[in-house]
């Protein structure tokens, strides 16, 4: 990779996981014989500029978190924090712990987000020499409605409308004072990267490969196995 700015990575896995279900943490299922989580640590540990790594847990999985990456030994740029009440909140305490490794840039990634490769990342990377921000992005391909209190009322172009994926890039200190910011100001920004936008900041959108699913329902797993199972980092 020809990045050469020291980069800081945050993986916020501090969701409730109400619709999955179940009492493991998503980022904990198996898919593979391995936690979910793994996929994502084994590509950001693998890159010789990220300096620092940090994970957000709830407070009360946190033991079970450790024990879980017990097997894949130690990394001394890896640190596990608590996540907050909110997304931000949680993004925030992990920039503090981020912030002590001195990081150019950060990558803020859902733990439950395991289907990227380093290609994306670099061309995510790539992106902000022109920019303060990039997310990971992909087109609507669906016919989109929007809903009312009485059923369907209209449709909703799709041109210029485009699912936002994770990682999202961003100059760190762009990232942490937006952040602040907006916790301050009780803003409750839908991601990251809607906190840089709100106060003026550029933020541009790199297309990316619809594989990049979410796991968010049991059923889910399913389809993350199939894509893995082709993947070199399975």
């Amino acid at each position: 990779m020809s990045f050469e700015k020291r980069i800081g990575v945050a993986i916020l896995g501090g969701g409730k996981g109400l619709r999955f279900g179940g009492i493991t943490p998503k980022p904990l299922v198996s898919v593979l014989g391995h936690p979910l989580i793994y996929y994502s640590l084994k590509l950001f540990s693998s890159m010789k500029n990220v300096c620092s790594i940090v994970v957000t847990f709830p407070k009360e999985h946190l033991p079970l978190l450790e024990k879980s990456l017990e097997p894949y030994g130690d990394d001394l740029r890896r640190k596990i924090v608590e996540g907050g009440e909110t997304r931000s909140h949680s993004c925030l305490n992990a920039l503090e712990v981020l912030k002590l490794s001195n990081p150019d840039v950060v990558m803020i990634h859902d733990a439950v987000r395991p289907c990227i490769g380093s290609e994306e990342i670099e061309q995510l990377l790539s992106a902000l020499e022109d920019c303060d921000g990039a997310f990971l992005g992909a087109d609507i391909s669906d016919t989109v409605w929007k809903i009312g209190e009485n059923g369907a009322t209209e449709t909703i172009k799709r041109e210029g409308v485009v699912r936002a994926f994770t990682p999202q890039a961003f100059h760190f200190n762009t990232i942490y004072n937006s952040l602040k910011r907006g916790i301050e100001d009780n803003f409750e920004g839908s991601d990251d990267a809607s906190y840089v936008v709100k106060y003026g900041g550029k933020v541009v959108v790199v297309p990316a490969s619809q594989a990049n699913i979410k796991v968010t329902y049991p059923k889910d797993i399913e389809v993350v196995e199939a894509i893995l199972s082709g993947m070199p980092c399975a």
